[in-house]
């Protein structure tokens, strides 16, 4: 599937060299003008240059600029609807729908192609052999990494997720052989989390990231890395909105392939769970 190329432009403008940034800043800015223009008026419109045009088309996994510019045409309409831009003031509610869902999709797709078949592999093979995983997140990362403990525990692994670090850390020093530290962090650079990514591998844990698609520090410290694509900060932070959804859909993807690699014992435990539940459920309706 074909990514949208505003979204993508977007989304990378920010890890461009200068000359490049003049050119996506000029078509984010009127994009239905540059469909009009040849590389040398873009450039010339943007105070660049005609080669900085076609190194940016390939900065964004664009063949060229004519490439660039059907895509533009083909997306026409979206763009005159103002879907590609951020949450505004007083707009209707179908109008933000119409936006979480294309931005949604969007980042979906990035996270297909840029979540590693191999790292994700690894990391099923590495909770599977564990014997505690410890999980750490701050904030709504602090969320996805509630998702995995709730997930992973009723697959009978033992989880301890926690946002008292020194808590985690008291409770590493004693772990036993296998165990894991995994932490997650949308920016991967959070003192926090690298503090105990740090002493997580000090004391011989294995240890699995998740963070978004860029060279930060937790992911180059940990030993397997998954990553969600790169979600674009808006005032309004929904990019923070969007983050969460693409870390918790790279969840479900690590679950699904655990589920269905060890499918007997995953089967198994579920069904544990799910009566252990429904009994509890019996005796507490009774006792109402």
């Amino acid at each position: 599937m074909q990514n949208n190329v505003l979204l993508t432009i977007r989304e990378k403008i920010i890890a461009l060299p200068q000359s490049e940034k003049k050119i996506a800043e000029t078509i984010l800015k009127d994009p239905v003008a540059v469909i009009k223009m040849s590389a040398t008026d873009l450039a010339a419109e943007a105070g660049s240059s005609s080669a900085a045009v076609i190194r940016f088309c390939r900065s964004i996994g664009v063949k060229g600029f004519t490439e660039l510019k059907l895509q533009l045409s083909a997306d026409s309409q979206g763009i005159k609807d103002n879907l590609y831009t951020d949450i505004q003031s007083d707009e209707s509610l179908e109008q933000v729908k119409r936006k979480l869902l294309i931005n949604t999709n969007h980042l979906f797709n990035e996270t297909n192609n840029v979540l590693s078949t191999i790292q994700i592999e690894r990391t099923t093979k590495l909770l599977y052999e564990s014997s505690v995983i410890y999980l750490y997140g701050l904030g709504a990362s602090h969320i996805v990494a509630s998702d995995i403990q709730q997930k992973f525990s009723r697959m009978g692994k033992i989880i301890i997720c926690s946002l008292d670090q020194h808590f985690l850390v008291t409770s590493m020093a004693v772990a036993s052989e296998g165990a894991v530290f995994f932490g997650v962090s949308n920016s991967g650079e959070k003192k926090e989390v690298l503090a105990l990514m740090t002493i997580a591998k000090e004391l011989g844990l294995k240890t699995v990231s998740l963070t978004s698609n860029t060279e930060n520090t937790l992911s180059l410290e940990a030993d397997i890395a998954l990553k969600t694509a790169f979600a674009h900060e808006a005032p309004l932070r929904s990019g923070a909105t969007i983050s969460l959804l693409t870390q918790m859909y790279a969840v479900d993807i690590l679950f699904y392939d655990y589920a269905s690699k060890y499918y007997e014992l995953s089967v198994t435990n579920l069904e544990k769970s799910k009566a252990a539940i429904q009994r509890y459920n019996q005796n507490f309706d009774t006792k109402i």
